[in-house]
């Protein structure tokens, strides 16, 4: 920001200069001017002196020679008037030299600023380029962000819910092995007391032989019911 004040600056005091450049000539010739006035002026007042001389003159011979000391310091003002006019004009060609010079010199420098102004503006032009590209990435980024959070909230839900399943799942996974165990037990139960009836009808069906053993010895007719009476015993067996 600073260098664009100073630039500014050095524009407007160029400008200044370039404006000015001419004022000295202008006020030598003014002065000139001046001094051609009083001259003339004096001229006229020697001429009007010299001429009223010649007049009031009685001879001829007497008024050639007041008349010559008039024209030769005439003549001598004159030439000492020009030859300072004359030393003034070249000192003013001099200053006008100068001045040119100056001017060619504040030309340059003129031009070089434009130059660096506008390789700036470059520069400036393409820095705003350069930020316009950063924030339009940076709008893109802070859009991927906010999508990002979008998706890690719609992950998070997720999570909860397959948490909320997997903990109902385990749930049920223990109420599985506890029917599973209930069963069991049942069965085991329910096999425990299918042995023990077994084993009841075991029994009774060896009393039974101890008890018909003898019979069986003392008669021989009387075998042949037995297995009529012993066909109870595997009806029981296959209800087991």
């Amino acid at each position: 920001m600073a260098s664009w004040i100073e630039q500014i600056h050095a524009s407007l005091v160029e400008r200044d200069i370039l404006e000015k450049r001419d004022s000295a000539i202008i006020d030598s010739y003014r002065r000139l001017a001046k001094q051609t006035v009083l001259l003339k002026d004096r001229n006229a007042a020697l001429l009007k002196a010299s001429r009223s001389v010649t007049s009031s003159a009685a001879g001829g011979s007497t008024i050639s020679n007041q008349d010559n000391p008039v024209r030769a310091a005439l003549v001598t003002s004159l030439e000492t008037q020009l030859a300072q006019v004359r030393a003034e004009l070249s000192e003013q060609y001099k200053t006008q030299a100068s001045n040119a010079q100056r001017l060619l010199t504040l030309t340059d420098q003129l031009r070089d600023a434009e130059e660096r102004g506008r390789e700036e503006r470059d520069e400036l032009r393409r820095l705003k380029h350069e930020v316009e590209g950063l924030r339009e990435r940076a709008r893109w980024h802070k859009e991927v962000v906010a999508e990002k959070e979008k998706q890690l909230l719609i992950l998070q839900d997720d999570h909860a819910s397959l948490e909320l399943e997997l903990s109902q799942v385990t749930q049920q996974n223990e109420n599985l092995k506890i029917d599973n165990s209930s069963l069991l037990q049942r069965w085991l139960e329910s096999k425990n007391e299918e042995a023990s009836r077994m084993n009841e009808a075991n029994q009774w069906v060896q009393e039974a032989k101890t008890l018909r053993t003898p019979k069986s010895s003392t008669t021989d007719a009387r075998k042949s019911p037995i297995p009529s009476k012993r066909s109870p015993t595997p009806s029981k067996t296959s209800k087991s």
